[in-house]
């Protein structure tokens, strides 16, 4: 029996060239020309502080969808997911009384069975995996309207759950750091172990992993758990840090998730989705966001700004490609 040709070991890694620099180049620009305009406030210590602090849920968010974009699957209900957590953590505790010692473990259990619902649904039954996630975050926005009442919940909220989102060093917000962790084991589980390794060769080539014996519905649930668990997080840490809970607050940090996963993909790399690119991607939007803000624009400046990415980051993929 003829051996698969296998790539090079080293083809998972993000490749540097002059075209992934284009991100980089793009970002800097950005902070000298809106330096230059706005100097005394968008140079300010405490405006580069509110970037890092506003980014860093949705920084969570995106890694997560990154895990599951690099085994070749999409995941549209890792917004759903941060809703559902965010609303069941909050009705735990405003409407039950609960500590934290249930609340937390609550959330990341429900995030691993949202991940292994999404997981089975691809590799068993052999649904697209925009339709399986499209379906469950359907579902859990429907949860989420129900535990919630569809309304706002602003009380009850003891200070311990708040000291989740609240506590910071300096100027930097908890979340940051929550980032800074997340982003580092992920950096270093997609890049230098065997885990991660099968993950870009399952995003790659299914046929030629499954030859050379890598379990790719294995990692394909993996992924989708990653993605389900950081999700769920990101959403009680969102929760903790507003310290109130808008139901279905998720849906607005759909599209800019996947832009700075796209962007990053095309950052420092050649098609190639991974973490660091993904963190520079959605500093580079909330980095866009607030300095068009800063200048007098409006609020749906972020949609916009990050559907221009998404959509421009997607044409420098396949040009790249070519």
């Amino acid at each position: 029996m003829q051996k698969p040709v296998q790539k090079n070991s080293e083809s998972w890694k993000p490749r540097l060239d002059l075209g992934s620099l284009a991100s980089v180049i793009f970002f800097g620009f950005l902070i000298v020309a809106f330096g230059v305009m706005e100097p005394d406030v968008f140079l300010s210590a405490d405006n580069f502080a509110s970037i890092l602090n506003n980014g860093a849920v949705l920084a969570i968010l995106a890694c997560g969808l990154t895990i599951v974009l690099a085994v070749g699957e999409f995941d549209l209900s890792i917004a759903a997911s941060a809703s559902f957590a965010g609303a069941l953590s909050a009705v735990m505790v405003s409407q039950f009384g609960l500590g934290l010692t249930t609340v937390i473990p609550a959330v990341i259990v429900t995030g691993i069975v949202i991940g292994i619902v999404n997981g089975i649904l691809v590799t068993r039954y052999e649904m697209p995996a925009l339709i399986a996630t499209i379906g469950v975050s359907s579902l859990l926005d429907g949860l989420t309207l129900w535990i919630t009442g569809n309304s706002v919940i602003f009380s009850g909220l003891d200070d311990n759950f708040l000291f989740i989102g609240d506590w910071r060093i300096a100027l930097l917000q908890a979340p940051v750091f929550y980032l800074a962790v997340v982003a580092t084991v992920l950096f270093v589980a997609m890049r230098y172990t065997t885990v991660g390794r099968h993950i870009y060769a399952a995003g790659g080539n299914r046929a030629a992993s499954r030859m050379s014996g890598i379990r790719v519905d294995r990692q394909v649930i993996t992924a989708f758990v990653v993605a389900g668990v950081l999700g769920s997080i990101a959403g009680l840490i969102y929760t903790a840090r507003q310290g109130s809970l808008t139901p279905l607050f998720g849906t607005s940090m759909l599209l800019p998730t996947f832009a700075a996963a796209f962007l990053g993909s095309v950052t420092l790399a050649r098609r190639r989705f991974h973490i660091l690119g993904t963190v520079i991607g959605v500093y580079l939007i909330e980095t866009g966001t607030t300095g068009l803000l800063i200048l007098g624009a409006p609020a749906y400046t972020q949609q916009l700004f990050a559907g221009g990415v998404l959509i421009l980051a997607t044409i420098g993929a396949r040009h790249r490609a070519r």
